[in-house]
């Protein structure tokens, strides 16, 4: 680690040197990869020897070897690498900001927890993550400076608060009758969400039996509120009812796929028209299971590399003492295979429906959620659209990101062995590249990177 970084880190400035180490380079005003094999997102076959224009923060060009190199620019060697879009994470609860009632400050301590988050993301190729709840003060705060380029970090859209029943799954946005509450979700709106998240279980992911739910014309009612004021929608719900009930009311996306038993044909019939882009989150339920029954997996390079050292001692003693002792672990083992094959009949009904989401808080997640996709049968090569395409399809945002095409916005990994063969091959990065910057991976905040202070 570099000597400032290491003293402004002791001294506590972090997201301000964080922003200056990982960019401190002068950045070139064009980039040029040549030679690459080309995964541009879309599910197609990979194009060898493809040339990208990079030139701002948008992908200028795409096309073969005779393109022509604008003024000035960096010219990257893609020979033997593979270019993918940049990854996305669209179900994520980044830690460090307290609980989602706290009031007050965010303090220095909250929001370099919070970088050190972000950073794992970037690390591990996620360049956009959607925070589908959290302390508002806290995860907007990083959202602004995100937007500000005051931070390094994966591009930020987040819920803040969520909106459900008292006493029913998420909050601390209650509600219980319109127009009468109709104050409680303006002051939410006010805070700026980039999408409503409603909690809408039964079960409470299966801890707590018959808790409230809102009713279906209150359920209407609020997300036609939130698409008035031009917000979209995404819900919490883990069983075909549900997610029924949500879709007829009008959601634009489910934050979690059907758990609890298999999908009808019905049900698939409806998505393969509806299309209504739903988050895998496969991770959520298998991490608890993984963590009893196989605790080594912390040890991963990944994992070390990007997760704190007391983070991963605490998930292997404290975290994994607390899941033996609950015993929920039996039904997320079984949970895990019945939600794999729900989404398979999903992504067989639907291409565009399935949508990368992990429920976590690190960059290691998005790659096991991943495998676990493939593992579920689905091809590496359509994983990498989950990912990706789809993920911006989720955000609404497929106009300008997602793909590697001309006019998008230039989010990219570059890696040297191909994802189509071996999913396993999105963690062999060589270069992050976010709105057309080079991401020093070695400046960021994180265990690879850290040396004593």
């Amino acid at each position: 680690m570099p000597t400032a970084f290491r003293f402004v880190l002791a001294i506590g400035f972090v997201p301000t040197l964080a922003a200056f180490a990982a960019t401190a380079a002068a950045q070139p005003s064009a980039l040029l990869v040549r030679g690459v094999t080309l995964i541009d997102g879309n599910g197609g076959v990979p194009v060898d020897d493809t040339t990208v224009v990079i030139e701002g923060d948008r992908i200028a060009a795409v096309g073969g070897a005779d393109l022509p190199i604008p003024d000035g620019a960096e010219v990257i060697d893609g020979r033997r690498r593979y270019l993918v879009p940049g990854l996305m994470d669209m179900h994520v609860h980044l830690r460090g900001g307290g609980s989602r009632r706290d009031g007050g400050a965010v303090t220095v301590e909250q929001e370099r927890a919070g970088l050190r988050g972000l950073h794992s993301y970037l690390y591990a190729g996620v360049t956009t993550i959607y925070d589908a709840g959290n302390r508002s003060a806290f995860i907007f705060q990083l959202r602004r400076k995100e937007r500000a380029d005051e931070i390094v970090a994966p591009r930020i859209f987040a819920t803040g608060g969520t909106v459900a029943s008292p006493n029913g799954h998420g909050g601390p946005y209650l509600v219980e009758a319109w127009p009468e509450d109709r104050a409680v979700l303006d002051e939410h709106i006010a805070t700026g969400p980039d999408i409503l998240k409603i909690g809408q279980d039964e079960h409470g992911w299966m801890m707590r039996p018959l808790i409230n739910q809102l009713p279906v014309d209150l359920l209407e009612r609020i997300i036609r509120h939130y698409h008035e004021q031009g917000i979209r929608s995404t819900i919490h719900v883990s069983t075909e009812r549900t997610a029924w009930e949500a879709i007829y009311a009008g959601v634009d996306t489910l934050a979690h796929p059907i758990i609890q038993a298999p999908v009808s044909d019905a049900y698939l019939e409806m998505m393969a028209v509806r299309r209504v882009p739903t988050v895998s989150t496969l991770t959520i339920g298998e991490a608890a299971s993984r963590l009893v029954e196989h605790p080594e997996h912390l040890d991963e390079t990944l994992y070390r590399d990007t997760v704190e050292s007391e983070e991963i001692a605490r998930l292997k003693t404290e975290q994994r003492a607390r899941e033996q002792e609950n015993g929920r672990t039996g039904w997320l083992r079984t949970m895990t295979p019945i939600a794999q094959e729900n989404l398979r009949r999903l992504h067989a009904a639907g291409k565009d429906i399935v949508v990368c989401g992990t429920d976590q808080f690190s960059g290691p997640a998005v790659h096991r959620e991943l495998e676990l996709l493939v593992e579920g049968g689905i091809p590496p090569a359509d994983a990498i659209v989950i990912a990706t395409r789809n993920a911006a399809r989720f955000l609404g945002r497929l106009d300008e990101m997602g793909t590697v095409e001309s006019g998008k916005l230039a989010d990219l990994v570059i890696l040297d062995a191909d994802p189509t063969v071996d999913i396993d091959n999105l963690k062999r990065i060589v270069s992050v590249i976010k709105g057309g910057q080079i991401v020093d991976r070695s400046a960021l905040d994180l265990p690879v990177n850290r040396g004593p202070l």
